[in-house]
């Protein structure tokens, strides 16, 4: 796929997203609107914090209630927010300094105070599922009425949705503290202390932090009680499900158009393999047009089931901001991929331009310069796969540090991480020896694309050097694929120049050996200056004479030496010549025949004798 072809794919997905998304918000919206108030954000609140569920002693380290939990440094002062169905309401804070009498850290006096302002609006969740379970098994077995996990049966209050009043209240010299009045309750409930960290941070005087806390707190529980009264729960789950519907149905539509393109693309595929003769380039465009809309359609899918998941969370009040991360992953995620894309691009472009730098460098020899031609492809293509695998990691990392709740558990993911790591680095360590064992070689010059190489009995040329493994294509067009790491001996026939060694087999029968060496030295003459292949030489080939006497005959030696890869056609053409040389000369070559003829005689002779 071209690179406009590409950027026209990229478009037409952003704007199918953006078309899916924008109503996805406006459901949202709906949603929210239809139950009766604000925008609520933010994630559920796992745990329950009421006065006197979580006993906090003076020992208690801060560092220690701390732990686990998100503030933000302001000066001297650590600050945390306090959330009402998941908007932030109001921010606390705390001395850093852990001689202060002020010991509970802002972060913990969040969580408490989020605790008992869910117990106004929420009064069963002191409970979890399973108690609640357990405590009906034991009331129907004992024949009990304990309800203590029942609707309404905290501090009287009922999910009828009725507004409570809060107010400001001292003690004596005391702090101001902010407390609800409950029916059925004779002392107001306290929900928060105003502490002089928090006035200091505000900017304003205790009993006017506490006003205005006041004012705005009972606003967002009284929006947050009208919010979990069971009619507006019972509209809302009527809503999220008929939207439901409805996006299962666009799902399966999406589902059968990203059937039928995939068998139309494979259609055409098997009509571009036949190479018709005048479709073959509209078969062509039409394979690119139907591959990029299936794979709009496949993204469609995925963020259509994206949404799903995200408008199916909403049914709970508390976790209307989650499903709305949930519904901007696909588009973040596609902004994410552009900018690595773009990032990518850029580091393949850069290393592109300091490799072609350093492979014209006219510093060096001729030959080591068009050495540095072949590494440089070699070692292009490697470094741009290593770009590509750790742009799609980075890509990964981020989509997956992005998705609600992973990145507060960032600690215990890294401790898995390493763990997972480990684990497949035992697993895969073959893998792993393949990888560094193909950067040594890139490294170290051993072999290049365009190589010819003998390894493990295979001799080839080097096609591809892949991050795992190199392809060798032989001469009978076959491709070996070898692991990096198998490759333990190697013999290069092409690095920065070749040769070849020529060897003449001259029969014993041949009696003056110098009329060879005349012949041959003519040939090596003649051959040198020869202007068709004095240019794929490298020096005069070189007559080193006789090697070694055998019985088939005298081994007469000539060397040869080549540009790279130019060895065997020399070595062809000079053979030639040499050998319609020595036939002209009437120089006898050992053909074999007369060693069998040598040990007929000699045996006649003996049965003679």
């Amino acid at each position: 796929m071209s690179i406009h072809q590409l950027v026209g794919a990229l478009s037409a997905l952003t704007r199918g997203l953006r078309a899916l998304l924008v109503p996805s918000l406006l459901i949202a919206l709906l949603i929210t609107g239809l139950s009766g108030g604000l925008l609520p954000a933010g994630a559920v609140d796992w745990f329950d914090f009421v006065p006197g569920s979580r006993p906090l002693t003076p020992s208690s380290p801060q560092g220690l209630l701390d732990q686990g939990s998100d503030f933000t440094l302001e000066g001297r002062y650590k600050l945390a927010k306090v959330k009402v169905l998941g908007v932030p309401a109001i921010t606390v804070a705390s001395p850093i300094d852990e001689s202060s009498s002020e010991l509970m850290g802002a972060s913990v006096r969040a969580q408490v105070i989020e605790g008992n302002l869910r117990a106004l609006y929420d009064p069963n969740q002191i409970c979890s599922f399973s108690e609640r379970v357990s405590e009906w098994v034991s009331d129907q077995l004992l024949d009990l009425d304990a309800a203590v996990c029942s609707s309404g049966q905290r501090y009287g209050l009922s999910r009828s949705g009725d507004p409570i009043n809060l107010l400001v209240r001292r003690e004596g010299n005391g702090p101001y503290e902010i407390a609800a009045r409950l029916p059925g309750r004779e002392n107001p409930f306290p929900l928060l202390t105003v502490t002089r960290a928090d006035a200091e941070i505000n900017g304003a005087k205790r009993l006017a932090l506490a006003q205005m806390w006041r004012e705005r707190l009972e606003k967002r529980v009284n929006h947050a009680r009208q919010v979990y009264s069971p009619p507006q729960m019972a509209r809302r789950a009527r809503l999220i499900m008929v939207v439901e519907l409805l996006l299962s149905g666009l799902l399966a539509g999406t589902v059968l158009l990203w059937n039928r393109l995939r068998q139309r693309t494979t259609r055409l595929e098997r009509e571009q393999r036949q190479r018709r003769a005048r479709r073959g380039r509209r078969v062509e465009i039409r394979l690119h047009a139907e591959q990029t809309v299936t794979i709009i359609a496949l993204l469609l899918i995925f963020s259509i089931v994206v949404l799903m998941f995200g408008i199916g969370v909403m049914v709970l009040p508390g976790l209307v901001s989650l499903g709305i991360e949930l519904l901007l992953q696909p588009l973040f995620a596609i902004v994410k991929f552009l900018l690595v894309t773009l990032l990518t691009f850029l580091l393949r472009s850069l290393t592109t331009f300091l490799l072609s730098q350093w492979a014209v460098d006219i510093g060096v020899a001729e030959q080591e310069l068009e050495r540095r031609q072949q590494r440089y492809r070699s070692l292009e293509r490697v470094t741009h796969r290593l770009i590509d695998v750790g742009g799609l990691v980075l890509v990964g990392i981020w989509v997956l540090l992005d998705i609600p709740g992973v990145r507060s558990a960032s600690t215990s993911l890294i401790l898995a991480g390493g763990a997972l790591l480990g684990a497949l680095a035992l697993v895969f360590q073959a893998f792993l020896r393949d990888f560094f064992a193909g950067l040594v070689m890139l490294l170290e010059d051993r072999y290049v694309i365009g190589d010819w190489i003998e390894v493990n009995g295979i001799v080839g040329e080097v096609v591809d050097v892949g991050l795992f493994s190199t392809q060798i294509r032989c001469l009978d067009q076959r491709m070996n694929i070898i692991d990096n790491s198998q490759i333990l001996q190697m013999r290069n026939h092409t690095k920065l120049r070749s040769g070849s060694l020529v060897t003449f087999l001259i029969s014993h029968r041949q009696r003056n050996l110098e009329l060879v060496f005349d012949v041959l030295s003519e040939v090596i003459e003649r051959f040198s200056v020869d202007p068709l292949w004095s240019d794929r030489l490298i020096s005069k080939p070189t007559l080193r004479g006789i090697k070694r006497s055998t019985a088939l005959g005298v081994h007469m030696q000539v060397l040869l030496f080549t540009q790279t890869g130019e060895q065997w056609a020399i070595e062809r053409e000079f053979q030639r010549r040499a050998l319609g040389a020595l036939h002209q000369a009437d120089v006898r070559l050992s053909d074999g025949l007369e060693v069998q003829s040598m040990g007929a005689a000699d045996m006649f002779g003996a049965e003679q004798g």
